[in-house]
């Protein structure tokens, strides 16, 4: 039989490990000091969900600060693209993101891009505000999403004439659900089981002689 102290340090590892191993690596992408981070669940073969996250905005690290809203933002389009469905709140277009004037999605290149259906007004976002979109890609062929690192442009709207557009590659974070669910149940299960090891009395000690 295991000894106990030996059995509650394996159960901890265990579940250290696990918990650990059920949270998802951050790649993030940062640009005049807002942090934009694109994350991926597996819909299916053909069919991924991202959420592209946006954090630090009108913060102390923004050097445009101003912004009221996404105005649009655009990705390139991935091997065998067939459909995006858009975020809450915007529309797809076929086509990227303009870079001259007021930008905004232009129905050119080798992109697909979401436009708000109300461009943001002031005022400006309260400084350190963080905004969510969750989207779909479908393609016509498993596997083709492997891999995918797209070209982003993002077109913000604020007391700024013209805000950078970003134009670089962001790299995808995947989340492997439901695996990563089950690994987080059985990492607290795990914690669960030390605590209960710990409160049990030792067995293996001798008792006390009067």
């Amino acid at each position: 039989m295991m000894p106990p102290n030996s059995r509650f340090w394996r159960i901890a590892a265990i579940s250290v490990a696990a918990c650990i191993a059920s949270m998802p690596a951050e790649a993030s992408l940062v640009d005049f000091g807002v942090t934009y981070s694109l994350t991926e669940t597996s819909l299916g073969s053909t069919t991924e969900q991202f959420t592209l996250d946006i954090t630090g905005i009108n913060g102390a690290s923004d050097t445009e600060k101003g912004r009221y809203g996404v105005q649009s933002f655009a990705f390139n389009l991935p091997t065998n693209f067939v459909s995006a469905l858009a975020p809450t709140g915007f529309t797809y277009m076929a086509g990227g993101l303009s870079s001259s004037g007021t930008g905004g999605c232009d129905g050119t290149g080798n992109f697909f891009c979401f436009f708000a259906n109300t461009t943001p007004s002031g005022p400006a976002l309260a400084a350190g505000s963080s905004l969510d979109f969750v989207f779909t890609v479908t393609t016509s062929a498993a596997g083709s999403l492997s891999g995918y690192q797209p070209d982003f442009k993002i077109n913000w709207v604020g007391t700024k004439n013209n805000y950078d557009h970003v134009s670089e590659a962001i790299t995808p974070t995947a989340v492997p659900l439901p695996g990563a669910a089950w690994l987080l149940l059985w990492g607290l299960a795990g914690m669960g089981a030390m605590a209960r090891l710990r409160r049990r009395p030792d067995s293996t000690r001798c008792p006390a002689t009067l």
